[in-house]
């Protein structure tokens, strides 16, 4: 690490470490993107950027590789003791149940316009968008903010699709107006290329809502970045959508990081207990008479007799310490006993389970190893126990709403239908996007749900809530009850002849 970690001390990042990026409108379009002065103003972002912010980005990185703050945590002094450095994977363990949790059950997108419907699906479908909301939603919750980009690419045909990418926070940012509306100005992405050999090239990549600008700064050219190429913006937008977790920015885990690094010192200092109580010190009182073993070789390689190594080994091939106090009567009484520290099993342990209580707590996230969480309790007691985590979701969910609008608004543009150009970009708000939260059901409860709901509600909705039970889409299955309904007549039942003797004859209808 380049930065020297002070391990459970002082404030963790920069004071400006999360604060949004601004210009004045004014400001920004004045701009002379060729500019020296500009170039200069960008260059500055940057370096607030990866000076200010990119820190915390990075620190939060490691905790969710498990790569926490135990491994550099300053050496012992002592070069003899136990210095072993465990980290815990909590990280990883709540961004991966928020994720799943908010999208396990993939977004679903929902328009009365038949044309913003199909192009909907078709965007989605070619994007794979269901894997790459959840690749938004892990940024999200290690990073508290996520970006993606929207490009123009042309299919095989020659027509042209929006594509969705996935940036790095690490090394992207939005800069926003000075007003109330919060609208972006600009979006910024810059990478480095290292092409080996001290040969590497710098490029920004600066996104408006009408161009784009490509700055490259190469160490074996002129230096400084400087304009070599510029294109078009088709989206009538900036095309770099910024996600935020919440209104902070902030991400699942990152208020209880000392909690995490507190929790990885006891599970370390445990583990240096064990191996010190290993490597104990043997305190012998009083003269050892077991025989004699190898301490010292003499210069023929040989163990001189007598001495500490010699009876050391004596006494493990005897398994038995045979001790004489010393010719002094008043010595000290025989004894052979390891130095070793005393460890509190019984207080170690509650302390770290109230440590995995307050991490779990307060990043709203269920201990599913409580043995009170358990499947055999109804849906309302686990409602109960999910409530806290349903309440952050619900949250969460509106704010990545408001990410997956400005991203239909911004493909709409593209998708626009000639000659209706108006109305199909005001049918975009009208779209419903349906959030399902992936919790465990029986199919049981589920079936016995629709029956409740049987009269009261449309076929329709009905069969959207078995589709879980039956993996049948509602519109396939009405399809389905049509085509029984007009083309399969009932099978009728055999016409029954009663007989002179009053026995039942059964004839088959062909």
């Amino acid at each position: 690490m380049d930065k020297k970690i002070t391990f459970l001390q002082k404030h963790r990042y920069h004071k400006n470490a999360n604060v949004v990026f601004r210009m004045s409108r004014e400001d920004f379009e004045t701009i002379e993107f060729i500019s020296g002065i500009w170039i200069h103003q960008l260059e500055k972002f940057i370096n607030r950027h990866k000076s200010e912010q990119v820190p915390r980005l990075l620190e939060l990185k490691r905790y969710y590789l498990a790569d926490n703050n135990i491994k550099y945590k300053p050496t012992k002094t002592d070069e003899f003791a136990a210095d072993n450095r465990i980290a815990s994977d909590f990280a990883r363990y709540i961004t991966i149940f928020e994720q799943g949790y908010m999208l396990g059950q993939p977004v679903q997108y929902k328009n009365r316009d038949e044309n913003i419907q199909s192009q909907m699906n078709d965007f989605s479908k070619r994007n794979n968008e269901d894997y790459h909301n959840v690749l938004i939603k892990t940024d999200l919750s290690i990073y508290g903010r996520a970006y993606e980009l929207l490009t123009t690419v042309l299919d095989e045909t020659g027509s042209a699709f929006v594509k969705l990418v996935k940036l790095n926070p690490e090394q992207t940012f939005v800069v926003y107006d000075d007003t109330t509306d919060n609208n972006s100005l600009f979006g910024v992405y810059y990478y480095t290329l290292d092409y080996g050999d001290g040969v590497r090239k710098d490029f920004v990549n600066i996104y408006t809502s009408d161009k784009v600008y490509m700055y490259v700064n190469s160490n074996q050219e002129e230096k400084g970045l400087h304009l070599y190429d510029s294109d078009d913006c088709v989206f009538e937008g900036v095309p770099i959508n910024e996600f935020a977790n919440n209104e902070d920015r902030t991400g699942a885990y990152e208020p209880v990081l000392d909690s995490i690094d507190a929790y990885d010192l006891s599970q370390s200092e445990l583990a240096n207990f064990q191996q010190d109580s290993m490597d104990a010190l043997l305190l012998i009182t009083g003269n050892p008479y077991t025989g004699t073993a190898p301490n010292d070789l003499d210069e023929d390689g040989n163990v001189v007799p007598n001495s500490k190594l010699a009876v050391s080994l004596a006494f493990k091939r005897a398994r038995i310490m045979i001790m004489d106090d010393n010719p002094n009567p008043n010595g000290s009484t025989p004894d052979a006993k390891y130095i070793i520290k005393q460890y509190d099993t019984e207080g170690a342990e509650k302390y770290k389970q109230r440590l995995v209580n307050d991490i779990l707590r307060f990043t709203f996230t269920p201990d599913t190893l409580d043995e009170n969480f358990s499947g055999t309790q109804s849906g309302e007691a686990m409602k109960y126990k999910l409530m806290a985590s349903d309440n952050r979701r619900v949250m969460q969910q509106r704010l990545f709403e408001k990410g997956l609008m400005r991203r239909l608004r911004l493909a709409v543009n593209v998708w626009r239908i000639k000659g209706n150009e108006s109305v199909a970009y005001n049918q975009i708000n009208d779209t419903n996007i349906i959030f399902t939260a992936n919790v465990p059901k029986t199919d049981s409860e589920i079936v016995a749900l629709a029956g409740q709901l049987y009269g009261t509600v449309s076929d329709k909705t009905l069969f959207e809530i078995l589709t879980t039970v039956t993996g049948i889409d509602p519109e396939v299955e009405l399809e389905r009850i049509k085509e029984e309904a007009e083309g399969t007549p009932a099978p009728r039942r055999p016409e029954t002849d009663v007989t002179e003797d009053g026995q039942e004859n059964q004839s088959s209808i062909s």
